[in-house]
C-alpha cells in the first residue's frame, strides 16, 4: 500500500503561467518566458501592462486604462492611439513566444488572457489561501511555512518606479497585504516558539514599520516568554514615547503590559481566556440552499480580507434566514477560534434592542464586568472595537431592524466577520455584501417535507405533497408547520391536509402547529408598517393576478405614479412585495393571503369597490388605446354598448408595445372582470367592454378559450342582474372566441342567444356584429346560403351606421360565401368593394380586406393576382400581430402555389407557416398539413405526404370537422 504522506507531501504546487509566460508585480515589474526575460518597454508601457496583469481575463476600457496609466496633469492628446501603440509593441514581444493571442482587443478595450497564477500576485494569494486552510485544520506549522513561501515572492517594492494612479494604488495595496501576512507569520513564530530568528525578524519589522502596533505587541510577548521582561517593558516604553510624539495612544500595548506583570500573556490576536460559543443549535434537517450556503461560506472564509466581512441576508419572515445563518455559522466555527457571538436584535418586534444595550450584551459575552462597561454609547462602542481587535470572531446578528441599529455593532478588526439577518434590505450598511433569500425551489420544498414527515409518505402521495408545497408557497416555515402536523399524525393522508390548505380563507389558520405558526410571523412585519404602506399592501393583494404594473397599482391606490413607486418600493425593501422587474410588483402567495384577510377586517366594502372601479376604468381606457394602436385604426372602434371612462389610460406608440401590453395585462383584465361579476357595485357594461378588447387581440387557442370561459361567466352575471347590453356583448365575444377555437356549433348557439338581446337602436351595431360572426360560423359549417343572408343584413346595418371598415370586412366574408356558391363575378365585385372600404389607410382592416380579396381570386382561379394579394396581406397581418389571420394568409399562399402547379413553392410556404399554426389554431394547422400532404404527393414524396395527411385527419376529427375530415380521407384513399 502506498504511503499517504504527511503535511509536506500534501502540499499543492504553485502553478506556473500558460504559454510559458510568467510575470512579477511583487517587486519591479518583470516578465519571463522560461528563464528568458521579456522586453516590456518603457515605464508607461509597463504601467499599462501592470493594469492588465492585475485583472487577468477582464476587459478594461480605454477610459479606465487611460485614467490609471497617464499622469492626471499631463494626459496625451490622443490617449487611444498611445494605448494602441503599447498594445502593438507588447504583442510584438509576445509574438516571439507565440503568445500574442493572449492580449485581446474587446469592445473598445483590452483584455489579457492568462491562466491562473501566471502572475506572482496570484501565486501569493494561492499560498495564503492554503495557509488559511491549514490554520482552519489546526496545522499551524504548515500554515507558517506556506506564509513564509508567500512572503519570499516579494522582491522589493511592488511596481517600483512605475507612473500612474493605478500603479500607486496597487503598490499601496500589495504592500499592505504583505504586512498583514507578515503579522500573521510572525504571530505564528511567537506562538510556536521554535524560530531562532524570531526576535531579529520582529525587531526588523518594528524598525521598518513603527506605526504597526501589532509588531511591537509580538516583540513584547516574545521578550517576555524568553525570560527578558525588562526588555519587554523597554519595548512598551519606546512605543509610548513614539506614539505620544505623534499624538497617538497605544491602549492595546498598555493592556498587554498589565497582563505581562500578572500572567503569561497570550500573543495579541490569539484566543482570549473566555471564548464565547453562543450559537444556538442548528436544525438537523437543514435542506437545500447549496448555492447560497456556498456563497456565504466563501465570503466569510476569504483569507486575509482587506476589511471586516459583513454579510446581510434579507428576506420575508419565515423564509429561513435564521436557519440558514446558523447552518453557515456552525460550519465555520473552526475558522473563528476566538469565538462566535449571537444576538437577536428583535428587529421585527415593536421594541427592537437599542444599539447601546446590544453593545453591553456583547461586551459581557466577551468577559467584561458590568463596571468596566462605559455608560456613554460612543465610549462603549470604542471599547467593543478594542476588545475584539485582533481576534478571529464571528458575530451573528439576527433579526436586525435597520442599518442604524447594526452599524455601532460592527467590529473594526478585519479578523472578524459579521453575518446579519433582517426582513428588509439594509442598503445603508457600509461595505456589506447583500443576499436576498427567496422561497425554496420546489424540489427542495419536497425534500424538506420528506425530512420532517418521512420520505415514504411523500413518495406514496406525490401529487398531494406537491399541492401542500404549493399551498405553503414553498416557504420553509410553512413547510415545517405542515410537515410537523403530518409527523404528529402518521395516519393522516397527505391528501386530507392538502384539501385543508386549498381553502385560502382558512389556510393561515391551518398553518399553525404549536409553537410555530405563519400568521404571527407575517403579523410582526405588518405591524411595523405605517398607514399608507398597510393600505397599499391590502389593496394590491385583492386583484387575483400574479403581478401589477405600476400604472395599474397607481390607479388602484388613487395615487400618482411617482408617489406610488416610492410607496411600493418601501414595501419591496421590507420584502413584503416582490419586484420581478422595474415597475412591476407581486406577492409571495402567503403574504397575499395574509394581506387579503387583513383587508377583509380593515377595509370597508365601499372602499374596496371604489378601488376596483378605478382599476377597471384605467384598464378599459388603456385597453382601448392599445386596441386602436395595435390595429392602426384612424379612430377608436365604436363601442357596441355604452361604457365611458374617466381615466386617459396609457398611450402606446407602436403596434408591438400595444400587443405586448394586451398580452401581459390579460391576467389582470381577467381578474378585474371576474371581480365585476362578483361585486354589484362595479359596472358590468365596463367589464363587458374590457372583455371586448380582450377578444379583439388573438394570442392563440389557449388565450381564446380563456376569454370564451370568462365571457360565459360575465354573461351569466349580466343575466342575473338584468343588464341586457352587457349580456349581449359578452355572448357575442364568447361566440367569436368559440369560433376561433373551431367550436362552430357552440359558437352558433351562443350567438343565437345573443341576437334577440340586441333589440333597440342603441344596440344596432352589436346586432350587426353578431350577424357577421354568425355568417362566418355558417360558412365553416358549409351553410353558405344562410351565411349570405345574415352577412347581407349585417353589411346593410354597418352601412346605415356609417361604419365603413366594419361594412368592408363583412363584405369580404360575404364575397367568400358567394364564391363558394359559384357566384364568382358577384363575389369578385363584392370583395373588391370590401377592399375599397377597408383600404383607406394602413391598418389591420386594410390587410383583412386584401386577404378576403385574395381568397375570392383563388376560388375564381385568378392565381397571379390572388398570390400578390395574399402576400401583401401576409406581410401586413404579421406586423399587426393578428396571428390567426397571419397563419391563414400563409396557408392561402401555399394553396395558390399548389393550384398553380408550383409544388415546391407550396411545400416551402406551408413548412414556413406550420410552426406558427401549431400554436395558433388546430383548424389552420389541419388545413396546412393537408396542403403540405397534397404537395408532397405530387412530388412523389409518398411517406411525407401520408404522414401529413394522417396528422391532418386526426386534427379535423379531434375538432369535429366532418367535411374537412372526409376530404382528407379521399385524398389518402387516392394516395393508397
Amino acid at each position: 500500500m502506498a504511503d499517504s504522506g504527511g503535511p509536506a507531501d500534501r502540499e499543492k504546487p504553485v502553478p506556473s503561467g500558460g504559454a510559458g509566460l510568467r510575470f512579477r508585480l511583487l517587486g519591479p515589474l518583470g516578465g519571463w518566458h522560461g528563464e528568458q526575460p521579456l522586453d516590456l518597454g518603457r515605464r508607461q508601457q509597463q504601467a499599462f501592462l501592470a493594469m492588465l496583469l492585475a485583472r487577468p481575463g477582464r476587459v478594461l476600457t480605454v477610459a479606465a486604462l487611460g485614467g490609471g496609466v497617464f499622469e492626471e496633469d499631463r494626459p496625451p492628446s490622443r490617449p487611444r492611439s498611445v494605448l494602441a501603440t503599447h498594445v502593438y509593441r507588447l504583442r510584438r514581444e509576445f509574438r516571439r513566444y507565440a503568445a500574442e493571442h493572449l492580449l485581446v482587443t474587446v469592445d473598445g478595450g483590452y483584455r489579457l488572457d492568462l491562466p491562473a497564477q501566471a502572475v506572482d500576485v496570484d501565486a501569493f494569494d494561492f499560498l495564503v489561501a492554503q495557509a488559511d486552510e491549514a490554520l482552519g485544520a489546526g496545522e499551524r506549522p504548515r500554515a507558517r511555512d506556506l506564509l513564509a513561501r508567500a512572503l519570499a515572492l516579494h522582491q522589493g517594492e511592488p511596481l517600483a518606479g512605475l507612473p500612474g494612479r493605478h500603479a500607486a494604488e496597487l503598490r499601496r495595496h500589495l504592500a499592505e497585504r504583505r504586512l498583514a501576512v507578515l503579522e500573521t507569520k510572525l504571530g505564528l513564530d511567537v506562538e510556536l516558539g521554535d524560530s531562532p530568528c524570531c526576535l531579529v525578524d520582529l525587531q526588523q519589522a518594528v524598525f521598518a514599520h513603527p506605526f504597526r502596533e501589532r509588531f511591537r505587541a509580538l516583540l513584547m510577548v516574545e521578550f517576555h516568554r524568553s525570560g527578558r521582561p525588562a526588555e519587554a517593558r523597554a519595548v512598551h516604553a519606546e512605543a509610548r514615547r513614539f506614539y505620544r510624539a505623534e499624538g497617538l495612544d497605544c491602549p492595546d500595548l498598555d493592556a498587554l503590559l498589565d497582563r505581562t506583570r500578572h500572567a503569561d500573556p497570550a500573543p495579541a490576536g490569539s484566543a482570549p481566556a473566555l471564548v464565547p460559543r453562543q450559537l444556538p443549535a442548528g436544525v438537523g434537517d437543514f435542506t437545500g440552499r447549496q448555492t447560497v450556503v456556498a456563497r456565504l461560506t466563501a465570503l466569510l472564509s476569504r483569507p486575509d480580507p482587506a476589511a471586516v466581512a459583513v454579510l446581510a441576508v434579507n428576506g420575508l419572515g419565515g423564509v429561513g434566514k435564521t436557519t440558514l445563518a446558523l447552518h453557515v455559522a456552525h460550519s465555520l466555527r473552526e475558522r473563528f477560534p476566538d469565538g462566535q457571538l449571537h444576538l437577536d436584535l428583535r428587529g421585527a418586534e415593536a421594541d427592537p434592542i437599542d444599539p447601546a444595550q446590544a453593545l453591553a450584551t456583547l461586551l459581557a459575552a466577551l468577559g467584561l464586568a458590568g463596571r468596566a462597561i462605559p455608560a456613554d454609547p460612543v465610549e462603549r462602542a470604542a471599547l467593543y472595537r478594542t476588545t475584539v481587535a485582533g481576534r478571529r470572531l464571528l458575530l451573528l446578528l439576527d433579526n436586525a431592524a435597520d442599518a442604524a441599529q447594526v452599524i455601532p455593532l460592527l467590529p473594526g478588526a478585519r479578523t472578524c466577520a459579521v453575518l446579519i439577518t433582517s426582513r428588509g434590505w439594509l442598503t445603508a450598511l457600509p461595505g456589506a455584501h447583500h443576499l436576498h433569500l427567496d422561497a425554496l425551489e420546489r424540489s427542495e420544498a419536497l425534500d424538506l417535507l420528506a425530512a420532517i414527515a418521512g420520505r415514504a409518505r411523500i413518495q406514496a402521495e406525490p401529487e398531494a405533497a406537491a399541492a401542500i408545497a404549493t399551498a405553503c408557497g414553498l416557504l420553509p416555515l410553512a413547510l415545517r408547520v405542515a410537515g410537523s402536523r403530518l409527523a404528529a399524525d402518521p395516519t393522516q393522508p397527505l391528501g386530507q391536509l392538502a384539501a385543508s390548505l386549498a381553502d385560502e380563507a382558512t389556510r393561515l389558520a391551518e398553518l399553525a402547529c404549536h409553537p410555530a405558526a405563519v400568521e404571527p410571523v407575517l403579523a410582526l412585519s405588518y405591524a411595523r408598517l405605517d398607514a399608507a404602506q398597510a393600505r397599499a399592501l391590502r389593496l394590491l393583494a385583492l386583484p387575483d393576478a400574479p403581478e401589477l404594473a405600476l400604472p395599474a397599482a397607481a390607479a388602484l391606490l388613487d395615487h400618482g405614479l411617482d408617489g406610488t413607486r416610492e410607496l411600493l418600493e418601501t414595501l419591496v425593501d421590507l420584502n413584503l412585495l416582490q419586484s420581478p422587474a422595474a415597475d412591476r410588483y407581486g406577492f409571495h402567495d402567503l403574504v397575499k393571503v395574509f394581506a387579503r384577510q387583513r383587508s377583509t377586517r380593515q377595509d370597508s366594502p365601499g372602499s374596496v369597490t371604489a378601488a376596483f372601479a378605478r382599476l377597471l376604468d384605467f384598464c378599459l381606457a388603456s385597453a382601448r388605446n392599445a386596441e386602436r394602436t395595435a390595429h392602426h385604426a384612424s379612430r377608436p372602434r365604436r363601442s357596441p354598448i355604452e361604457a365611458t371612462t374617466t381615466a386617459p389610460g396609457l398611450a402606446f406608440h407602436t403596434i408591438e408595445r400595444a400587443n405586448a401590453w394586451m398580452l401581459t395585462q390579460s391576467a389582470l383584465h381577467h381578474a378585474v372582470i371576474h371581480r365585476a361579476c362578483q361585486d354589484p357595485g362595479l359596472p358590468l357594461a365596463g367589464a363587458a367592454a374590457l372583455l371586448d378588447t380582450m377578444g379583439s387581440a388573438l394570442f392563440g387557442c389557449t388565450y381564446a378559450s380563456t376569454v370564451a370561459d370568462l365571457a360565459g361567466h360575465l354573461a351569466a352575471a349580466a343575466l342575473a342582474r338584468g343588464e341586457r347590453g352587457a349580456e349581449a356583448l359578452a355572448r357575442a365575444v364568447r361566440g367569436g372566441m368559440l369560433w376561433h377555437t373551431a367550436c362552430y356549433a357552440r359558437a352558433g348557439t351562443e350567438l343565437g342567444r345573443a341576437l334577440p338581446l340586441c333589440e333597440g337602436r342603441e344596440l344596432r351595431g352589436l346586432r350587426a356584429r353578431v350577424l357577421q360572426i354568425l355568417g362566418r360560423t355558417a360558412r365553416m359549417l358549409r351553410k353558405h346560403e344562410e351565411a349570405i343572408s345574415v352577412l347581407t343584413e349585417a353589411a346593410a346595418v354597418f352601412r346605415e351606421l356609417g361604419d365603413a371598415e366594419a361594412e368592408g370586412l363583412t363584405l369580404g366574408e360575404l364575397a367568400v360565401n358567394q364564391a363558394e356558391c359559384g357566384h364568382l363575378a358577384q363575389a369578385r365585385a363584392t370583395a373588391t368593394r370590401g377592399a375599397e372600404l377597408t383600404g383607406g389607410q394602413l391598418s389591420s382592416s386594410e390587410a383583412l380586406g386584401r386577404f378576403y380579396l385574395a381568397k375570392v381570386l383563388h376560388l375564381d382561379g385568378d392565381l397571379a393576382p390572388a398570390l400578390a394579394e395574399a402576400e401583401h396581406a401576409h406581410r401586413r397581418l404579421r406586423r399587426f400581430g393578428l396571428t390567426d389571420y397571419h397563419v391563414a394568409a400563409g396557408s392561402l399562399i401555399a394553396l395558390v402555389h399548389l393550384a398553380a402547379g408550383r409544388e415546391r413553392a407550396a411545400v416551402q410556404a406551408a413548412e414556413e407557416t406550420l410552426p406558427l399554426a401549431r400554436q395558433a389554431s388546430g383548424k389552420l394547422e389541419g388545413h396546412l398539413l393537408r396542403t403540405l400532404g397534397e404537395a408532397c404527393a405530387r412530388l412523389h414524396r409518398t411517406d411525407r405526404a401520408r404522414s401529413c395527411l394522417v396528422e391532418a385527419l386526426g386534427r379535423f376529427r379531434q375538432l369535429n370537422l366532418p367535411w374537412e375530415a372526409a376530404e382528407v380521407e379521399r385524398t389518402l384513399h387516392g394516395l393508397a
